[in-house]
């Protein structure tokens, strides 16, 4: 069995499991997996892995959210983002220089 082969394997097996789980214990396991594998990660690699999982995740965990809702979500994560890092350091105004907003955001498809 080649890798590839093994790991779609892993990535069905784990997607069958998943689907029978609860909400609750989805969190919970998350939460346990996600603690024990960062632990693993070097220091150095923590960020870069931290943003590709936001990133390659962010638009199917908000999928079906109409802007109210992500405005709701986003003012009730701004205060837990904001304890985790060090504002005095964040230049936020340079993060959104070259930003430029979708054409037609995604909320509106709905």
């Amino acid at each position: 069995m080649t890798t590839s082969t093994k790991t779609g394997l892993k990535i069905r097996l784990a997607r069958q499991f998943i689907r029978r789980l609860s909400q609750q214990d989805v969190l919970d396991l998350a939460g346990e997996a996600g603690r024990e594998w960062m632990a693993r990660l070097p220091v150095e690699e923590r960020a870069a892995f931290l943003g590709r999982l936001v990133e390659e995740n962010l638009s199917a965990a908000l999928e079906g959210l109409g802007r109210e809702e992500r405005a709701a979500l986003m003012n009730s994560l701004l205060p837990l983002i904001a304890r985790h890092f060090p504002l005095a350091d964040v230049d936020i105004l340079g993060a959104f220089t070259d930003f430029k907003g979708p054409q037609k955001p995604d909320w509106e498809e709905m």
